[in-house]
């Protein structure tokens, strides 16, 4: 049979040992019981504490002012109260922070009887989030740094042509055209570890074969386009609409079974262009890639490009119905350098930056038309003799 005494010197010494300070006061405020650990904390020996001190004793002047018109009043509305940070103030005047919980204790008939609170320090707590504000602090006026750095560095790029502007070009099509492609493998290496049969693991497999030759394709028209003095990414040929289309497709398999985007065209009335082929894969590629990026959950996604025979040239209409775009908030942004309208994390604010530069710089001009959780169009007209220089 278990002996109560040693019941409850095991309770007490449990109640000595908690992983926290634990004190109970009287309706009137005055300390009738507290554990060792308290005491540790605060300094004082336990016959200062008992039936003389009450909590307000070991907080400062604010503690104080803000237990009296806050705390107070919040627990006895509520009955407890959870994870107030106040300071605590040792017997030798050190000040040290804490996490105050507190319950009152009622008898059957509601008469207020008791109050029980633990006190945990959190010195080390606060010095750790000390150190985090100051890596904080540190990084933002390191980023502020950069800004700084890349505000110069664009200012004196306004001022250099030829060769370094297009290095710059090349920078920007580099990033930008190869993350998609990049995306795409991820995408389809998830769906080849998803997939459980043998034909399944094949088919992939071929969407990979497609994909890579196609990254392939894209690094050596990029390397090319840097081995010569002119921009030859501005270098004219007969380009297919379909074929450009059907290469961002296959790079984009893996998106595309994902979402289960319908992707639809009619090229009928203008099938060919006279452009640059990297220019126009890079157009139709990041036209695709936000389509499918800011696709609404709400519906089946789809992509419809149209080309059209106009007086100018030639003009290619890119519809979605996604997410939409606030037009009559964002239209004079819509272009611009790292400007994004949704959360999303893969947004980069450079993809209409590019393709818009890529337009003008060869003649033709860009617009948008779009209605908020109905979708997008983008109006892309080409000119009907493109500006080789």
């Amino acid at each position: 049979m278990n002996n109560p005494i040693d019941n409850k010197s095991g309770q007490e010494n449990f109640y000595d040992n908690l992983p926290c300070g634990y004190f109970s006061s009287l309706p009137n405020g005055i300390i009738n019981s507290c554990n060792s650990v308290l005491l540790s904390h605060t300094g004082y020996h336990k016959e200062e504490v008992i039936n003389v001190l009450r909590m307000q004793d070991f907080l400062t002047t604010g503690g104080k002012i803000y237990m009296e018109t806050h705390y107070s009043p919040l627990l006895h509305f509520q009955g407890s109260i959870k994870e107030i940070n106040f300071d605590f103030v040792r017997k030798d005047g050190i000040k040290f922070p804490v996490l105050v919980n507190s319950m009152r204790v009622t008898d059957d008939s509601a008469n207020h009887i008791l109050t029980h609170h633990t006190v945990f320090n959190i010195t080390q707590r606060k010095k750790y989030e000390s150190e985090l504000f100051s890596a904080k602090t540190q990084s933002e006026l390191l980023a502020e740094n950069l800004l700084q750095l890349n505000k110069e560095l664009n200012e004196k790029t306004k001022l250099v042509t030829g060769q370094k502007e297009q290095l710059l070009n090349f920078a920007h099509l580099t990033s930008h055209n190869l993350r998609s492609p990049v995306g795409n493998l991820n995408s389809l290496l998830d769906l080849y570890n998803q997939a459980t049969s043998i034909e399944d693991k094949a088919f992939l497999f071929t969407k990979f074969e497609k994909v890579i030759h196609h990254l392939s394709d894209t690094l050596n028209e990029l390397l090319e386009s840097l081995k010569i003095q002119e921009d030859s990414g501005r270098k004219l040929e007969k380009v297919s609409f379909a074929d450009i289309l059907n290469k961002t497709e296959e790079l984009f398999a893996g998106e595309i079974m994902e979402s289960n985007v319908v992707v639809t065209s009619d090229f009928l009335e203008a099938d060919q262009i006279e452009y640059s082929r990297l220019y126009l894969e890079s157009i139709i590629l990041n036209l695709f890639s936000n389509a499918i990026k800011y696709r609404s959950s709400d519906r089946k996604p789809s992509i419809h490009f149209q080309t059209k025979s106009t007086t100018k040239g030639v003009s290619l209409t890119v519809t979605d119905n996604g997410l939409g775009i606030d037009l009559k908030q964002y239209r004079k942004q819509l272009f611009g350098l790292n400007k994004t309208f949704h959360k999303h994390k893969e947004a980069k604010g450079v993809g209409l930056f590019i393709t818009k530069s890529q337009v003008e710089a060869m003649g033709g001009s860009i617009s948008a038309e779009s209605d908020v959780n109905k979708g997008t169009t983008f109006k892309i007209e080409f000119s009907k003799k493109s500006k080789e220089d």
